[in-house]
């Protein structure tokens, strides 16, 4: 018989004065933050858990979430004449800040000694800077790994137990984090920028012992 957990939590968060990347890096590679005045995140989260039989669990969960900067003054350097060009912003979304991200993990033991998980990550558009610019932004994406343990108990000590998770096995490309820089030169506004490409499918494995 399915046994089914379900559980969810409405939040609501008021900032003055949040501290939040502005999607910038410094000379030394450190993110840039700054304070916006009024700022807000709200939303649901919702969680799951069924005991489809005793060899098989579906763990879920779910945020969704709207994450806004009610104003804020973005400056951008002039290179023409090293001033600043104050630019208004007002109901943007919150740089890194998906609207939806989900979670899943399907295990599956068939045995005492052995577990295989599927486990799943979904990230929703992201925007690298506050000004919610489409050309400025992550693309959503969706992940799959699988990870296989197998625990034995020889008689020299406790247990041993083997562990091998196989990252991104569908080989998907994307990116999870980038930076820009905004800047008006020769009568234009320019951009510099960089994104992080994460790895494709790759392996990693492990022997813990127990003494």
């Amino acid at each position: 018989t399915t046994k089914a957990e379900i559980s969810s939590n409405l939040f609501l968060m008021y900032y003055l004065d949040q501290l939040v990347l502005t999607g910038a890096i410094n000379d030394v590679g450190a993110a840039v933050m700054v304070n916006v005045p009024k700022s807000y995140r709200a939303g649901i989260e919702i969680s799951s858990k069924f005991l489809i039989n005793s060899k098989l669990q579906w763990n879920t969960s779910l945020t969704l979430s709207r994450n806004k900067i009610a104003r804020f003054t973005e400056y951008i350097d002039n290179w023409d004449d090293w001033s600043q060009i104050p630019v208004d912003h007002h109901n943007t979304d919150l740089s890194f800040s998906p609207a939806v991200n989900a979670n899943s993990e399907l295990a599956f033991t068939p045995s005492k000694s052995f577990t295989f998980r599927l486990i799943s990550k979904f990230v929703g558009k992201q925007y690298v800077d506050n000004t919610q610019s489409d050309e400025r932004s992550l693309d959503p994406y969706f992940v799959n790994s699988v990870h296989i343990a197998y625990t034995i108990n020889p008689a020299f000590c406790d247990e041993i137990s083997i562990n091998l998770l196989i990252n991104n096995i569908l080989n998907h490309q994307f990116e999870s984090n980038a930076w820009v820089y905004r800047y008006f030169s020769e009568g234009e506004f320019r951009v510099l920028d960089g994104y992080f490409p994460q790895a494709g499918i790759n392996f990693a494995a492990g022997i813990m012992l127990k003494l």
